[in-house]
């Protein structure tokens, strides 16, 4: 029996499609695209809203696993298959040392999503630690690397997001620092939730696990079995200014503007 986007998505809604494919290797992936060129892809099914009259082709990617090599001085350089999900994989890098990822515990989906949308969280972003991407371009039928300084991110933006029938991604390669010590605390919220003050570091495990409660607070840690986890996931964008009122929180970006 064909199975629902309810059974697919996050926020547990949506129609039986005409058909699924789950794709589980960058071969069967490449070759279900080009067999479906309008399917919709999916990866953890978060970010996502589909109808009960929803009748196209779905393909799920459900590649697994990473590969990685410590050997080099700049730390652990780790590729990881897109359909691996993203809240292990930072699990797996805060247990093995590879830092860089460990607030960006708890967001929804998998790997392959985060360079699309650039994500990002309590002062991390994955913009600052992804090497590379490996992507199958759809209009040249061939397979691109895609090398972070051509991947034009932004804040929630990037290359991917601004050109979405161009690539599907297979692999993301990040470039993680080893160690155990978190990178110096710049959200007020989550330093209260840790009792140090700004500017303090923790271990890379501990601040994995206040961002996880902080998030579990706000209903934002999906859970099968709590209906009021069940959501799109966390997507909003926070305005982004040329000046903020005096002792107003706010973000320098790269490009001068405050968010």
């Amino acid at each position: 029996m064909m199975r629902s986007l309810a059974e697919l998505t996050t926020l547990r809604v949506g129609g039986t499609p005409n058909s699924l494919v789950i794709a589980t290797s960058e071969s069967e992936i490449i070759d279900v695209v080009s067999a479906k060129p309008n399917a919709l892809i999916l990866g953890g099914g978060s970010n996502v809203l589909v109808s009960d009259n929803f009748h196209g082709d779905v393909i799920k990617i459900e590649s697994q696993g990473f590969e990685n090599d410590e050997s080099a001085c700049a730390g652990a350089w780790v590729t990881v298959a897109a359909g691996h999900n993203w809240n292990d994989f930072v699990a797996t890098a805060v247990a093995n040392g590879w830092t860089g990822i460990e607030g960006l515990a708890g967001i929804p989906g998998t790997v392959g999503a985060t360079p699309i949308q650039n994500v990002g969280a309590y002062g991390q972003s994955v913009s600052e630690t992804i090497a590379q991407v490996r992507a199958w371009n759809r209009k040249t039928k061939s397979v691109d690397t895609i090398f972070a300084a051509d991947c034009e991110f932004g804040y929630r933006s990037s290359v991917f997001k601004t050109n979405p029938d161009t690539w599907v991604i297979l692999s993301v390669t990040f470039q993680l620092p080893l160690g155990t010590m978190s990178a110096p605390i710049a959200y007020n919220e989550l330093a209260a939730k840790l009792k140090v003050e700004l500017g303090d570091r923790v271990s890379t495990s501990e601040l994995q696990t206040a961002v996880l409660e902080l998030r579990a607070g706000k209903g934002m840690v999906l859970d099968s079995a709590d209906h009021d986890t069940w959501s799109v996931g966390s997507f909003f964008m926070n305005p982004r200014v040329a000046t903020a009122p005096e002792n107003a929180p706010h973000w320098p970006e790269a490009d001068g503007s405050l968010k």
